[in-house]
């Protein structure tokens, strides 16, 4: 193994079928082969230690957001510029001023929406949703729960009707994989449909704030138009980018969390008999999950200035992919990295990000996951695998499984 700009990962594992499948062997060979290397392919230096990963997110100075020039210079389609325009004004995106001002302005919205008071609707919404399992003694999970419990949540949150729930999600989803995936690897149907999916969004929200102005509504939504209207502005183009953030904050890495507590509920019995017989231990469970099987498994940083890590000199202006999925399975900060231990205290686990862009919904996604456990223990007094042909679904760079039936007994 050589390492080195202009040096190649010598076999190219990345986002192959294999990689997918079980990412974590090849996270671990590099951690202890070369933590901190240049791929030819990727175009980008990939880093895999968790406390490089974290000194890379905390450090927003050297490391900038902003990676969406890569996106211009790598596809110069005019047609995808409001695209990219959109991917330039989220949160996750800015750098100083703007962060500070955009995430403080979003922050307060969060606060006034007292996002801890929907946990009673959240239990109800689950509840519900586990229903035909009780009647069946099977769900398909993803399909039935995972999926839609985090967008009925954040979108009661944000006020968007029933009725269109679903066309929001799919806009969400096609803007998704471009927006976490346009710096690694995406086809030009990922992208012209994340482009669609802004245009259509975009006509939508319009609709939805002006029947918001003046009404003094008590949804995130409202409060982001107050925002919008007040002192420190939220332009309309902010206003659309980071609510399509938040939609998607509060959307599809939550379901993959849930989706992965489930099967570790369903493939490891002592994990659930010890969440039984201590139910105090669900929160530790969900950071134990994130740990282990993280949502997103990587993030992408601009260089501001040339810096040393792992031996290597980096350039200003270079790619950096830090493995947030490399990073939780990390021997050097967890022992037995490669196993789910619900004794684990103190996981500090990186699944949600460090530093300025600590994901903003991350309190949200921990209370989902805990009451998903806890309405799922309470109601079934076995939670099993249907199949063990389980697949990953094509997001390269948010790993879930397509489906996960599972087979109940109703307590």
């Amino acid at each position: 193994m050589k390492s080195g700009h202009g040096k190649a990962i010598p076999y190219h594992a990345m986002f192959d079928g294999a990689f997918r499948k079980d990412p974590f062997p090849f996270y671990a060979y590099l951690r202890g082969t070369a933590p901190v290397i240049w791929d030819d392919v990727l175009q980008a230096w990939v880093v895999t230690r968790a406390d490089d990963v974290q000194s890379i997110l905390r450090d927003a100075k050297t490391f900038s957001s902003n990676r969406v020039s890569l996106g211009r210079a790598r596809f110069s389609d005019p047609e995808l510029e409001p695209l990219f325009d959109t991917i330039e004004r989220l949160m996750l995106q800015c750098d100083e001023p703007d962060h500070t001002r955009l995430r403080r302005l979003v922050t307060h919205a969060f606060q006034k929406a007292a996002i801890e008071s929907y946990a009673p609707r959240v239990r109800d919404l689950a509840r519900e949703l586990i229903d035909p399992g009780l009647t069946a003694g099977q769900i398909e999970f993803v399909a039935d729960y995972a999926v839609p419990l985090p967008i009925l949540v954040i979108s009661e949150i944000l006020g968007i009707p029933p009725e269109d729930r679903a066309r929001v999600k799919q806009w969400c989803d096609d803007f998704s994989i471009v927006a976490l995936n346009f710096y690694a690897k995406i086809t030009d149907d990922q992208l012209h449909a994340g482009r669609e999916a802004v245009a259509a969004f975009s006509t939508y929200l319009g609709d939805q704030i002006a029947a918001r102005r003046g009404q003094d509504g008590i949804d995130l939504l409202s409060f982001l138009v107050e925002a919008e209207e007040a002192g420190e502005r939220l332009t309309f183009d902010e206003l659309l980018a980071n609510t399509i953030l938040l939609l998607n904050a509060g959307n599809e890495t939550t379901s993959i969390l849930l989706v992965n507590a489930l099967h570790i509920l369903a493939t490891q019995p002592d994990v659930t008999a010890a969440l039984r017989g201590d139910p105090t231990l669900i929160p530790q469970a969900v950071e134990e999950c994130l740990r282990f099987t993280p949502p997103v498994h990587f993030l992408g940083r601009i260089l501001t200035r040339d810096t040393t890590m792992g031996g290597e000199t980096l350039r200003k202006g270079d790619l950096v992919m830090v493995f947030l999925g490399s990073a939780g399975r990390d021997e050097a900060r967890f022992d037995h990295a490669d196993r789910f231990e619900l004794a684990r205290t103190k996981v500090a686990q990186l699944s949600f990000g460090s530093g300025p862009h600590v994901c903003a919904g991350l309190q949200l996604a921990r209370l989902e996951g805990c009451v998903t456990i806890e309405t799922m223990l309470q109601a079934f007094s076995d939670i099993r695998l249907a199949t063990t042909d389980l697949s990953y679904a094509p997001n390269l760079n948010l790993r879930c499984f397509e489906r996960l039936p599972l087979k109940l007994t109703p307590a």
